[in-house]
C-alpha cells in the first residue's frame, strides 16, 4: 500500500469519526454525574442540618421555658426536663450537652451570678456565685428574683455523607424569668434546696 493511500484512509477514518455521536452522550453524563450528585447530597444534607438547628433551637427554649413555671426544680425533674429535651432534637440517643442554670443579681457588684446549675449528666457546670457571661447585664434583675437560662451543645454528623462532612457544632442559649416565684429554687433531695 503506498503512503499516499494510507494518508487517505486514515483522513476517511477521522472524517466518519466526526459525525459519530453514539458514545457522547455517555461522556456527557459522566462529566456530569459526579457534580449532580454532590448537588443531590448538598441539598439534603443542608435541609437535614438546618432541621436539626431549628430543632435545637426549639428544645433550648422549651427548656428554659418549662423550667421557668415551677418554683422548685428536683434532680429527677431536670433528669426528666433533659430526656425530653433530647427527644425534641433527635430520637434516640444524642451526644448533646445540656445545661440549666439560675442567675441571680449579685448586688455587691451589680452582675449576674450562678445561683445553681445542673446539667445532663448530673453534675454542675457552673459554680455557685461565679459570674455568668453572654447574657443582658445585670439591670434585668433585682435582688428577690433569677432568671433561668438553658443552654445546648450538639454536634451533628450528618447521616449519609459522615465520612465526607464534617459535624455542624450547634451551640443555643435561651433565657427566661421565673413565672410563678421570685427565685427558682434546685432540689438535690426532699427538703434539701438551695435558698
Amino acid at each position: 500500500m503506498s503512503e499516499r493511500r494510507l494518508l487517505l484512509r486514515r483522513g476517511n477514518e477521522l472524517a466518519a469519526f466526526g459525525p459519530a455521536r453514539a458514545g457522547l452522550a455517555a461522556v456527557e453524563f459522566a462529566l456530569l454525574a459526579p457534580i449532580l450528585v454532590f448537588l443531590f447530597f448538598a441539598v439534603v444534607e443542608g435541609s437535614n442540618a438546618l432541621s436539626v438547628g431549628r430543632r435545637v433551637s426549639l428544645a433550648v427554649n422549651t427548656l428554659a421555658d418549662l423550667a421557668s413555671q415551677e418554683t422548685a426544680i428536683a434532680a429527677g425533674q431536670a433528669s426528666d426536663l433533659f430526656t425530653g429535651v433530647e427527644q425534641i432534637v433527635a430520637q434516640g440517643d444524642i451526644d448533646a450537652r445540656i445545661r440549666l442554670i439560675s442567675l441571680v443579681l449579685d448586688p455587691d457588684m451589680n452582675k449576674l451570678v450562678v445561683d445553681w446549675s445542673c446539667d445532663d449528666t448530673g453534675g454542675e457546670p457552673y459554680a455557685p456565685g461565679s459570674a455568668y457571661s453572654g447574657l443582658a447585664d445585670g439591670a434585668l434583675l433585682d435582688a428577690s428574683s433569677s432568671l433561668i437560662v438553658g443552654e445546648i451543645s450538639y454536634a451533628y454528623t450528618p447521616p449519609l455523607t459522615k465520612f465526607l462532612i464534617p459535624s455542624i457544632a450547634f451551640e443555643k442559649k435561651a433565657a427566661r424569668w421565673s413565672r410563678r416565684s421570685g427565685r427558682i429554687r434546685f432540689c438535690t433531695s426532699p427538703g434539701v434546696c438551695t435558698n
